[in-house]
């Protein structure tokens, strides 16, 4: 062999191959479909349409009746169909990802003699529902063979099959031990549910991490601080928005599994979407170990100055969460940061 001769190398084809594995696993080995699932993972892992980021769900299956059964799934509206290729995998995502965003609808590759039928499928957007991906968590191995993928963050993805059967895919250099963004959002909300007596304590857990996965899908950067219960302002804040009255969202959610009508449900959806724009602003959002929406837009103390301008330099949402994990254990129970790129990290008690 030439010395000087180029050598390529490609990870597809490793990918390929695990992914071929994986959906033996789940019960889909036999469809051939390693390398056009392989292209849907790659392509979701950081998926845009006009320089916009999208984050639409993708579920693969042999049945759509089942399917829906087990997901929830309503009103499935079929868009076209193409052999068993990457190139039907990126037509099916350029026509059906656009209309896939906010909860609202899903897309399905159904497996059929010809290759795949593809489409999207109605599901509740509500924080009060399950997704459909809890409900896969949930399903038996004797539910309609399927699998679940969407991005959690840029160039990591999760495939999920039923029977709690998963990967997470790394598509980047980043570190396969490092923190998943799944992980560090359960941890939040069980901080921010750590007062609350069951069954509120569930069921409000639920809520706040639907609510944070969503919240997550933005291209803003977050930090959140969780005062103990019964915990107000502390010195440590130095500006910002700190509710006159605080929001109960235990007592919000309760109400409507109590009574469960659609001006309850109305009422915490709205609580829902408040928050995403509070996590949206600059600076913490601070919530309360018993559930409660306490300010948003605020800004500490750092060390080095008093200066609120200071937390607004490059790299100051690392080193305000760097502040706010060092007061956990003491004023705080849970410090929560997200970077404008997608880093993640969360510090509790």
């Amino acid at each position: 062999m030439d010395p000087g001769a180029s050598t390529v190398l490609s990870f597809r084809h490793l990918l390929s191959e695990a992914i071929s594995s994986f959906l033996s696993e789940a019960g889909l080995g036999s469809a051939q479909v390693g390398e056009p699932i392989s292209e849907l993972l790659v392509t979701l892992s950081r998926y845009r349409e006009e320089g916009e980021p999208l984050f639409p769900v993708a579920f693969l299956g042999e049945d759509l009746d089942g399917m829906m059964r087990v997901l929830n799934g309503k009103d499935p509206v079929a868009v076209g169909t193409g052999p068993r290729t990457r190139e039907t995998v990126q037509r099916a995502l350029k026509q059906c990802a656009p209309l896939g965003q906010g909860r609202w609808w899903s897309l399905y590759l159904l497996l059929v003699p010809e290759g795949f039928r593809y489409g999207i499928f109605r599901t509740e957007p509500s924080p009060l529902v399950e997704t459909p991906l809890e409900r896969m968590r949930r399903a038996g191995d004797g539910a309609s063979r399927m699998v679940g993928v969407l991005q959690l963050a840029e160039n990591v993805v999760e495939l999920r099959a039923l029977g709690g059967l998963t990967r997470h895919v790394f598509l980047s250099g980043a570190r396969a031990e490092n923190l998943l963004p799944t992980v560090a959002m359960d941890e939040l909300a069980l901080g921010l549910t750590a007062d609350v007596r069951e069954p509120a304590r569930g069921l409000t857990r639920d809520f706040y991490r639907r609510v944070l996965f969503e919240a997550m899908q933005s291209s803003h950067g977050t930090l959140v601080a969780v005062l103990p219960k019964g915990g107000s302002a502390l010195p440590l804040f130095v500006d910002g928005v700190l509710l006159e009255t605080p929001i109960d969202m235990v007592a919000r959610v309760m109400r409507h599994h109590g009574s469960p009508e659609v001006e309850s449900a109305s009422a915490v959806s709205a609580m829902a979407q408040l928050l995403r724009g509070m996590m949206a602003t600059d600076g913490i959002t601070v919530l309360r170990s018993d559930g409660f929406i306490l300010g948003y837009n605020v800004f500490i103390r750092h060390p080095e100055t008093l200066s609120r301008e200071a937390a607004r330099v490059g790299g100051a949402r690392r080193r305000t969460y760097e502040v706010l994990c060092g007061w956990v254990g003491r004023e705080l129970t849970t410090a929560f940061f997200r970077s404008q790129d997608g880093a993640i990290a969360c510090c509790r008690d």
